[in-house]
């Protein structure tokens, strides 16, 4: 629809007053003047200057003023920001959500055809681009804004690609960039020299206090630290004389009890001679140089600091010693330097190596609790936002603050991070009694416009969740790394948003010195598949290399290169790399398109709902939690196998799960459940919740009928047919492929040599301390095994959610969408007469009798042939 006249806001008189007292109303006039002379401009507004809520709606004013057609479409990196900024901007004209003002994100819209300024993600506003219909999309809107661009998401910079290419041919379009820390000077190039007004913030005066300021002025201990000294000293001299055999996966009994004589000696005797036994066993037995006392956790390295054996410590560190690990009472060998000899060479030289080796995945959750505990007792009222990598650290950080403050303190915990229900993440934002503490754990996600007025502390634990992609290897790793200072910067500004705040930074000085001054782009660090395809549906006489080139950062061409011909695998790009039958199809799903392309097999082949559920777990990742304890381990594994029910698959166990846990009525019960079996019931929820928004979205685009032919019915008739659904599985997941080399006992892939399954998996993972993966594999039905994603650990790569494939499996259903018989079946002199090889991919080869191998291939081009038909018309 075309745009139309947006009607005037009828806000209250206490509104527009707390509008006008934001920084960015004295630029009112100057930002309007600025869009009208220009086809882009830039907004660098600091933290709480109001440019993400006023922006869109100065333009909006104007347009009802002058009885001009308007429609803004204002883009968020993330749902919860696109979610919420609507609807503060719905309160503040005095509207109902989804009239003149609306939102859309994936699978969910409160707007209409009418709407004049909609909110988006990123990802929404690239599907209008990408469509049969972009150019009349375009025509329709008037104004695009991209808020926090700053963030450098591979979708944000995809768009600024696009959008610059298709600025001569829509004249009429207005392009607003916006960030509280953006890099001017680069994005104004981009655009050519495009102006930029610059926001001064609304921020009130922040404290900011760093680790070093934390350890001295928290109260990060109950004990005394002499009453410790005494007690490990007592606990030491105990062990002289009566030993438990302590429980150690790589060590023997014998070394182990020889390797706690040796560090006593060396805590009890004030000689530092006594460290040579240790060294000595170290070089000698292959030993951990961090090898931790069974009873006290000590390590040699923690000794020697309280000590005070300069050279001792400088060897051991030199010797790759970890200064970060922590004994029993949560004290490092630089707190102990501390407690004994105050300050000293000693404790600096371990400072130095704590600054430089602080493992980057590690947090110190009681560190945590320390500062929330210190500013309960010594601050005012006022909420508290911890900022943290990952949803598996707010859960036991919850768990902690649970146990060991809520009985203390009267608090209320709230969670906040990307995947959670929109409802969920609202309730953050409401605010708590008076007398109660509101704690929110957070990750990155409550760094950018998203507003929580009574957030007062922020404690930054200086990490984020990041996924990196290695192209070269097609191996991901997701890793817990240090932030940006300019991240540094919003996290603090959350804390002053409506009166002078305290930020406590979890990390020294020098290592926010040393932190890199802006995130690198996503766009250098993940796979370029859904960008690939996005660019070859929009480009018309260029490649897709060329277009992605045009980014104000580059990816490689290596990455670009590998991405290509992974959809080319897919069958969603030809060889020319223009988008096919199947391409156009995915495009649709708001999907990968791996994951697409398998839930299109589900339907056509008629095992609809478990693959859909298939898609949707393994799009918001594993549902078991980590256990708590270290004894609920071998637990936990059992209670995967028992879900496995022998299927050799860690997608049944997973599918298993969930039909458990749907299958338990009510909440209470269905929590109940997951306390039993290690699951968590917060993303058992999202897969609910995803499965009807995906199931809604094929019915709404015809794909999945409402009766008869094509209805859910028909649809699952070979539901419970699991070699089938294995089939699919594998059409998706291809060439995510590994065998094993019985002879040499060793798992490969097509590109590595050695690969291990994780151990997580129910697929040949360590059933006890003493089996090895490889033992395990060698009892599998078969040597073939289609995993989900290839992962980094250490200096090898693992495979999780593995699936035991056949070797039919993998000959009807692996690799491109046809094979030509002659190319595929030979015979050698070596065979048997009535066998044959076929080969699959170039790679895969696969022995049989050839009147097997003739009546496989018929199969396969029955099945590639009814998939090529359908996807040519698929509704």
């Amino acid at each position: 629809f075309p745009p139309s006249v947006p009607p005037f806001p009828t806000s209250s008189g206490e509104i527009v007053a707390v509008r006008k007292s934001l920084p960015i109303a004295q630029f009112h006039e100057i930002i309007l003047k600025c869009i009208q002379h220009n086809q882009v401009i830039i907004i660098s507004g600091n933290t709480g200057s109001g440019k993400t809520t006023q922006v869109p709606q100065f333009i909006l004013e104007e347009a009802a003023q002058q009885n001009l057609p308007c429609r803004i479409i204002c883009t968020q990196p993330r749902r919860i920001s696109a979610v919420t900024v609507s609807e503060r901007v719905c309160v503040e004209r005095n509207e109902q959500l989804g009239d003149t003002v609306g939102y859309q994100i994936r699978l969910e819209s409160r707007a209409k055809s009418t709407t004049n300024a909609l909110f988006c993600t990123n990802g929404v506003l690239l599907r209008c681009l990408m469509g049969k219909h972009s150019s009349k999309f375009l025509k329709n809107v008037t104004h695009i804004i991209i808020d926090e661009v700053h963030e450098r998401d591979q979708y944000s910079d995809f768009l600024l690609i696009a959008l610059k290419d298709k600025l001569s041919k829509n004249a009429h379009l207005k392009i607003i960039l916006m960030s509280a820390t953006i890099e001017s000077d680069t994005f104004s190039k981009y655009f050519n020299n495009c102006p930029v007004i610059e926001i001064p913030g609304r921020l009130f005066p922040i404290e900011t206090f760093f680790l070093e300021d934390i350890l001295l002025n928290v109260d990060t201990s109950n004990h005394n630290v002499k009453d410790i000294r005494k007690k490990m000293m007592k606990s030491f001299e105990a062990q002289a004389v009566e030993r438990t055999k302590p429980i150690t996966v790589n060590m023997d009994d014998e070394t182990i009890l020889l390797m706690n004589d040796i560090l006593e000696v060396c805590w009890i005797e004030n000689n530092p001679d006594d460290f040579r036994n240790f060294f000595t066993l170290i070089e000698e037995e292959n030993i951990s140089i961090d090898f931790q006392h069974t009873e006290t956790k000590m390590t040699a390295l923690m000794i020697a600091a309280a000590k005070g054996y300069i050279a001792i410590v400088q060897k051991l560190l030199e010797m790759g010693a970890d200064p970060s690990i922590q004994e029993k009472h949560n004290y490092n060998a630089f707190d102990w330097a501390c407690f004994v000899h105050g300050s000293s060479t000693c404790s600096d030289i371990l400072k130095q190596a704590l600054n430089k080796s602080v493992g980057d995945d590690r947090i110190d959750h009681n560190l945590i609790i320390d500062v929330i505990l210190h500013i309960c007792r010594k601050h005012p009222e006022g909420g508290i936002l911890v900022f943290l990598p990952g949803f598996e650290d707010i859960q036991e950080q919850y768990g902690l603050l649970n146990s060991k403050v809520s009985n203390i303190h009267c608090i209320r915990m709230f969670m906040l991070h990307s995947k959670m229900q929109t409802a969920d993440q609202h309730s953050v934002f409401k605010p708590v009694p008076s007398g109660v503490r509101k704690i929110i754990l957070s990750t990155n996600i409550a760094e950018t416009s998203i507003t929580m007025d009574d957030v007062v502390y922020v404690i930054d634990s200086g990490k984020v969740k990041q996924k990196y992609y290695d192209s070269l290897t097609s191996t991901s790793s997701l890793a817990a790394t240090w932030i940006s200072q300019a991240c540094a910067t919003q996290r603090a500004g959350r804390a002053g948003r409506t009166r002078p705040g305290t930020c406590f930074r979890l990390y020294s000085r020098m290592r926010h010195s040393e932190m890199d001054q802006y995130t690198l782009p996503e766009i250098m660090r993940v796979p370029l598949t859904e960008i690939c395809l996005q660019t070859a549906l929009i480009i018309k006489d260029e490649s897709i290399q060329e277009f992605l080139n045009k980014a104000i950062t580059a990816p490689s061409s290596t990455s670009i290169k590998q991405s290509i011909k992974y959809l080319q695998k897919v069958g969603a790009l030809d060889d020319e790399e223009s988008v096919t039958d199947l391409g156009y199809t995915l495009a649709e799903l708001p999907v990968d398109a791996r994951l697409g392309k398998m839930l299109l097999y589900g339907i056509l082949l008629k095992c609809y709902e478990p693959v859909l559920l298939v898609v949707c777990i393994l799009s918001i990742n594993d549902l078991f939690v980590i256990p708590p304890f270290p004894g609920d381990k071998e637990r936990a594994k059992k209670v995967r196998q028992d879900l496995a029910e022998n299927s050799y698959s860690d997608c049944y166990c997973l599918l298993r799960a969930y039909q458990r846990w749907l299958d338990a009525r009510s909440v209470q019960k269905r929590k109940e459940l997951c306390n039993q079996l290690f699951l968590n019931h917060g993303k058992l929820t999202m897969v609910s919740e995803l499965r009807n928004k995906l199931h809604a979205h094929l019915c709404s685009i015809g794909v999945v009928k409402s009766y008869g032919p094509g209805s859910v019915k028909d649809l699952n008739e070979f539901a419970n047919n699991w070699s089938l659904v294995k089939g699919i599985l594998l059409v998706g997941l291809y060439p995510n492929v590994s065998y094993l080399e019985k002879y040499s006992k060793t798992m490969k892939t097509r590109f590595e040599k050695k690969i291990f399954i994780h151990p997580s998996s129910v697929v040949g993972g360590k059933a006890s301390k003493k089996q090895k993966t490889t033992d395990n594999a060698l009892c599998l039905p078969s040597e073939w095994i289609t995993f989900e994603e290839k992962c980094k650990s250490g200096r090898g790569s693992m495979i999780r959610c593995n699936t035991v494939i056949s070797p039919i499996t993998i000959a009807i259903f692996a690799g491109p969408l046809s094979l030509d018989d002659t190319e595929c079946i030979t015979k050698s002199d070596a065979m048997e007469q009535d066998h044959c090889r076929i080969a699959v991919d170039d790679w895969i080869n696969l022995m049989a009798k050839e009147s097997v191998a003739k009546s496989v291939l018929h199969t396969r081009r029955m099945v590639h042939g009814l998939f090529l038909k359908f996807i040519e018309n698929p509704r």
